[in-house]
């Protein structure tokens, strides 16, 4: 819990839990239900449970985790949709809510009269309505279908009117959950250009969202439910990462590090060299199953050589699973020289400070002759590998270039 002020919190929510009832021998169709009767076994389910959380007055609050962690009820406790089973919210002003698509619509009422009737349930005076309508439909985009039956809409049509609706009410508090994913590019980039706007307005907005990239640079502080309980709440960025180091750890426990082994039959080149491993590892030399942007690891490629040579030119490709090539990494190229070898050898070539981006990127090794012209041995499509985000940022393009900003 925060050390403000009551008169300087949005929403107080205090030791809330949210139970439900579930049965566990649930009828499957209606003769199972005449034929066995009602279903029994009756076992509670907290969907929530023992969450404190301040949010202070004009701040963006974001609620993050998996599918199924109680973000979504915990939402709808604070816009008055469920009911506490335990504890207490309490709410400073006017909530508007912008839950799921299309509730408080009436789908045989046209748009104008859907937007009438909202602003009646949020407590607006008829004159206050008619001073927003226009604004509301224009910010929708919906005029030529306004003064349609909303059963007519599309969901695309749905969320934008929803959304328009729920910010022009004049809302103290703002709750807003995933639906914004629905609409199309313009109107996502509209939408957030005015959430914007009502934070700069003093506004307090509570988002629930997937996207941890965007709650990253929209969110003031952030609170991770995991299974119905609160795992951690304040600054924004620390929050993420201690969520994204959770969500990677338990990937790392379920998929297999990354590694393969070329088939035997597998032949290219002259064959005096032949790759016959490749696999990614950490700094520390540890086998993973992914990589992390801004967190150095290691590409680890093993070959056989039939007999002596001069020291040749690894060659190393990186493709981004879209198809387009990244980069081309080679030990010429970096001025590394490995000398007169033979026998099997073991190289590791560390990706300092990763700049990749999020995404998953497929492997080529080539090895060439000391000169760089005679083609040794190929491997296409030796691996592929998962880089994933330590903040949530997933970024445009392929890599992160380190960059520093001055101002004059």
């Amino acid at each position: 819990m925060s050390t403000l002020g009551k008169a300087d919190l949005a929403v107080s929510i205090s030791e809330v839990g949210k139970r439900f009832k579930r049965h566990t021998d649930r009828r499957g169709s209606l003769k199972e239900l005449i034929v066995r009767g009602r279903a029994k076994n009756e076992e509670d389910f907290w969907a929530v449970r023992d969450v404190s959380i301040d949010i202070p007055k004009g701040s963006v609050y974001g609620l993050i985790g998996h599918n199924g962690s109680g973000k979504s009820t915990l939402l709808k406790m604070i816009g008055g949709i469920y009911r506490p089973t335990t504890g207490s919210i309490t709410t400073d002003g006017r909530v508007a809510a912008l839950i799921e698509l299309g509730a408080g619509f009436h789908p045989d009422m046209s748009g104008r009269e859907n937007i009438q009737l909202n602003g009646s349930l949020l407590g607006m005076s008829r004159k206050e309505i008619n001073a927003v309508t226009e604004e509301i439909i224009d910010f929708s985009g919906l005029s030529e279908f306004i003064n349609e039956p909303v059963k007519h809409y599309s969901s695309g049509m749905y969320v934008r009117l929803g959304f328009a609706v729920a910010v022009h009410m004049k809302p103290d508090v703002l709750l807003v959950d995933e639906v914004l994913a629905v609409g199309d590019e313009e109107f996502q980039r509209k939408c957030f250009d005015h959430l914007y706007a009502l934070r700069k307005a003093g506004k307090t907005i509570i988002v629930v969202s997937h996207g941890l990239g965007q709650l990253e640079g929209l969110c003031d502080e952030v609170a991770w439910l995991e299974h119905g309980q609160l795992q951690q709440a304040g600054n924004t960025t620390d929050t993420i990462a201690a969520y994204l180091h959770r969500v990677n750890r338990d990937e790392a426990a379920r998929n297999p590090n990354i590694t393969a082994t070329r088939p035997e039959d597998d032949r290219a080149g002259n064959g005096v060299v032949r790759v016959t491993k490749a696999e990614i590892v950490s700094a520390a030399g540890e086998p993973i199953n992914h990589a992390e942007t801004g967190a150095t690891f290691n590409l680890r490629v093993g070959f056989d050589v039939s007999e002596s040579i001069l020291g040749p030119n690894l060659r190393i490709a990186l493709q981004h699973d879209t198809g387009p090539l990244v980069s081309m990494i080679s030990n010429h190229a970096v001025g590394y020289d490995f000398g007169t070898i033979e026998g099997e050898q073991l190289v590791d070539v560390a990706i300092e400070g990763n700049p990749l981006l999020p995404g998953r990127y497929r492997v080529h090794i080539d090895v060439f002759d000391y000169t760089g012209s005679t083609l040794l041995d190929t491997w296409n499509d030796a691996m592929e590998f998962p880089v994933r985000s330590q903040s949530g940022e997933i970024g445009q393009g392929f890599v992160q270039l380190p960059a520093r900003f001055t101002r004059h």
